[in-house]
């Protein structure tokens, strides 16, 4: 018994992040058997990544990881990002119908150009070098929404635990949680089928009102699409705290699905932040005058 406990010992160390790399109540999280550290909170063998994420909510918390014990920052928060989240993918519905009823559409009405040819009319002849810089921003808003319906898609679909009457998760296509539509009897072909419809066309609708958004701010510094995009900036920066704060725990993402809190750590840890840097340099630089 004695040798076979060594050997999982080394084994455990072997498959053990760099400790270098990781915070000091981490080093030692499969040796600690308190539940209130890492150790319960990202039972384990979290990713380098998932433990910076989580760094967050410890923070928040108190420096505190026990979900029991969460202070009230953490409970106001995380039913705030979410509601945010929602706001942000439903006010993108609500435009992409509205600008159906317009004389003039504005998804249409400009692109990413401000070049205009000898008549005065604008033209997409990439001779300016700021154009680059647009089109880098607006691909880090398109990664970062559709990373974030993904998030949903594999924990509703790709989830091996069955939906068991968790909160806020009988109705599947709220952003609450990741939590399985496969009930105790199997899987739902055509749940599957409505749901990859909805995120899809919620990541799509959300997409466009970006596009114009930017596309308004940069041609013609439009004030008010510049506001646009703050607002929007904020609900997604509230929604992907909310992840933040949901990764483990008894209910957390970490435990639903394992891909799932992968996807949702990276993009806390890369993906937002690097889309909030670029949109912040693109409002400075596209300010109205």
């Amino acid at each position: 018994m004695q040798k076979e406990a060594l050997s999982f010992n080394n084994l455990v160390k072997k498959n053990t992040p760099p400790q270098a790399w990781l915070p000091s109540d981490a080093k030692t999280r499969f040796d600690d058997d308190d539940i209130s550290g890492i150790r319960g909170y990202l039972p384990g063998h979290a990713t380098l990544i998932e433990i910076i994420a989580s760094r967050i909510y410890y923070v928040l918390n108190g420096c505190f990881y026990a979900e029991v014990e969460e202070n009230f920052i953490i409970m106001a928060l995380r039913p705030i990002g979410y509601g945010c989240r929602m706001a942000f993918f439903m006010s993108s519905v609500i435009f992409c119908f509205l600008t159906l009823t317009c004389t003039t559409n504005p998804i249409k009405q400009y692109n990413f150009s401000r070049e205009r040819n000898p008549e005065g009319v604008l033209e997409n002849d990439g001779s300016d070098p700021f154009e680059w810089f647009v089109y880098l921003t607006y691909l880090s808003w398109v990664i970062s929404i559709f990373s974030s319906v993904l998030t949903y898609l594999i924990g509703r679909i790709g989830s091996k635990n069955p939906y068991r009457g968790q909160f806020c998760a009988g109705f599947p296509f709220m952003f609450c949680n990741r939590t399985s539509i496969d009930d105790e009897n199997g899987s739902n072909f055509c749940w599957m089928i409505a749901l990859v419809v909805w995120f899809v066309g919620l990541a799509a609708c959300a997409s466009i009102f970006v596009f114009t958004a930017i596309s308004h701010t940069f041609v013609k510094r439009n004030i008010y699409f510049s506001w646009v995009l703050v607002v929007l900036l904020s609900l997604m920066a509230f929604g992907t705290l909310a992840d933040a704060l949901s990764l483990g725990g008894p209910t957390g993402i970490y435990v639903q699905n394992r891909a799932a809190s992968w996807l949702a750590s990276l993009r806390i840890v890369v993906i937002s932040p690097i889309q909030v840097i670029l949109t912040v340099f693109f409002l400075i630089l596209c300010a109205p005058a």
